[in-house]
């Protein structure tokens, strides 16, 4: 009985896939990397986009999700490096500014979603299991 309880109660975890997380924000990559972990993915954390291009784990990523603002490198000029280089790895976006212009011109340039922050811990897995 206390065994069939304990399958019940288990968490759900969700699949193998490797993340890298790219942004600027130590905090947040922080966070949402303890909480990717926990779900049970694997996770790159890169604070620039030219950290993870220079990674040489980029060929095992399942998922880019990136900040759109950064300084030096953007997350869109990310994208369209990766989408040249890996384009096979789907990316999802994130930012903070709410602008439908920006989440056009994400969605356009080839990003699955763009995720406004702070970011729901339903639609982030949502978003990362259809990728």
């Amino acid at each position: 009985m206390t065994e069939r309880v304990a399958e019940r109660t288990a968490p759900v975890f969700f699949g193998k896939k490797t993340i890298a997380i790219v942004d600027d924000d130590e905090a947040l990559l922080e966070a949402t990397s303890g909480f990717l972990e926990a779900m049970g993915y694997d996770v790159l954390a890169f604070g620039s986009g030219e950290a993870f291009l220079q990674s040489p784990d980029t060929t095992r990523v399942d998922v880019l999700l990136t900040d759109i603002n950064m300084p030096g490198m953007s997350g869109l000029d990310l994208q369209n490096v990766v989408r040249a280089k890996h384009p096979r790895i789907p990316v999802v976006m994130m930012t903070a500014l709410r602008d439908d212009m920006l989440r056009q011109r994400a969605i356009t340039s080839g990003a699955r979603e763009l995720l406004q922050k702070p970011i729901l811990a339903d639609d982030l897995i949502r978003c990362l299991e259809g990728a």
